[in-house]
Parts: C-alpha cells; structure tokens; sequence
C-alpha cells in the first residue's frame, strides 16, 4: 500500500510532524489522508520528468489534488491516474519531432490513451507543444467526464445514438495548418449523423476522430473508439464535407459519451 501524503511532510522532524498533524487534522479539521494503492506499471514507457510535471500543474490548476508517486501521478485520491511518456524524436535541420502518449487509468480500470505529435525548435519547445494539443483537446473532457469538476472549456450536448439519449462532453476542436474554421460546423453535423447511427454499447466511451488534409495525396484518416480504430466509421468520414484546399490542415477531436441521467 502506498500513502498519498505531503512529501514535505515526511522531512520534517518527528516532533514538527506531531505538531503538524495536530494542526492539521484536530484544529483545521482536515480528514486524514487517503491511502490508495499506485497501479502496476502495466509495460508502459517510463514517465518522462517534464511531461509528468505538466501533468500535475494541470490538475492543481483546475482544482483537482495532484501527487506524484512512482510512475503515476494520483489525483484526487486515486479516484484516477495518469502518466506521460515521450519516443520517436526526430530531428530535423529546423524543428524536432516527437511523439507523446497521456494514460489516464479510472477507478473502474479503463486506460485512456491519448497520442499527439509535438513539434518545436528544440526539444523543450516539442514537449510544450504536445502538452498544449492534450490541454486544448482531451484534458478538460477528462477532467469533467472523470473527476466531474467543472471547466468552462468543455461542450456539452445529448445525441441520439442507436435509438438510446446518450450525453457527450466534447473538447476544444484542435487544427493545424490552415483549417477554414468557419467551414467545421457542415463537417461536425455530418460527423454527429455518422455517430448517431453508431451502434455504441451503454457506458462510458471515449471517441477521437482525427483528419489531415494533404494535397495531392489522400487524406489522413482515423476514428478511434475506447482507443482501438474504427474501421467501420473511418470508411464514412472522407465523404465528410471537408474544404478543398491547397495547402495542408488538420482537424482532431476528442471526446466522451456517457448514459444520459
């Protein structure tokens, strides 16, 4: 069993520890701290520093508690876990390339994965980049839909899926390159008519759809489902009304699905 408590707390002198739990427990009236069991490492990469640090940064900033032990990082208690890896940097003559995966592991043990590319001058810069793209697409939709805290940076809605009211928590629409924002809304309703036909188990989901644009090749296509592609919904999205262009863009979307209450 590991204990999730204050490190500070464990260098102070034996007495200054008494004095503190004292203060602590009895006059401010806090509960005593949550003992929670740090999950198997389950063969994934080794955390890296600079990733795990976001990743803390970012629960505490949105009010959640955040501690890092081991692998993992625990927040709120262990009502969840979460670690971050970082491979396959490649450097270029200008910028530096990398790959990073976000786990978060629930309660009820479903591993969310979630992949982006980073792309800097540097290394430090690459990471940062990576770090925004999982703040801007996936992070508030795991915060709300895992933790249910509130954050203003999620939308939500109740679609009809497979006959069944479901209720989706939808994060920021993430693009680069030159993607005509003003030309998504056709592509979202086309992708909600796809998704409503779906035939989706009832519990919690998570969906990724992601689309780049090349131009004079085919496009880039990939719809995951609970973190496995979906072949039967990435046949539909190329017929989506996506704007021509000619210049490269991208489009990724993430989000949850949960039973309508």
């Amino acid at each position: 069993m590991w204990v999730c408590l204050n490190v500070c707390l464990t260098s102070m002198p034996s007495f200054f520890r008494r004095v503190k739990f004292v203060w602590d427990y009895f006059i401010r009236d806090r509960q005593q701290p949550t003992l929670c069991s740090v999950p198997q490492d389950f063969d994934y990469p080794e955390p890296d520093d600079t990733l795990m640090a976001f990743v803390v940064d970012m629960f505490t900033a949105h009010g959640a508690s955040a501690v890092r032990s081991g692998s993992w990082v625990v927040i709120d208690g262990g009502k969840l876990f979460a670690r971050a890896c970082h491979f396959d940097l490649r450097q270029h003559p200008n910028s530096f390339v990398l790959q990073t995966d976000f786990v978060c592991l629930t309660s009820s043990g479903q591993h969310i994965m979630e992949s982006f590319a980073g792309i800097g001058t540097d290394l430090k810069s690459a990471l940062t980049d990576a770090c925004k793209s999982f703040q801007d697409s996936s992070f508030h939709v795991l915060l709300v839909t895992l933790l249910e805290h509130p954050c203003e940076h999620v939308d939500r809605d109740t679609w009809r899926i497979a006959c069944t009211e479901r209720a989706l928590i939808f994060g920021w629409l993430r693009t680069r390159g030159q993607m005509p924002l003003d030309l998504w809304p056709p592509v979202f309703k086309a992708l909600q008519l796809q998704f409503e036909a779906f035939d989706l188990p009832r519990g919690l989901h998570w969906v990724r759809y992601y689309y780049a644009h090349i131009p004079g090749d085919s496009p880039t296509i990939e719809v995951l489902v609970d973190n496995l592609p979906c072949e039967s919904l990435m046949e539909g999205v190329s017929s989506f009304p996506w704007p021509a262009s000619d210049a490269f863009y991208s489009a990724r979307l993430f989000f949850t699905v949960q039973d309508a209450s």
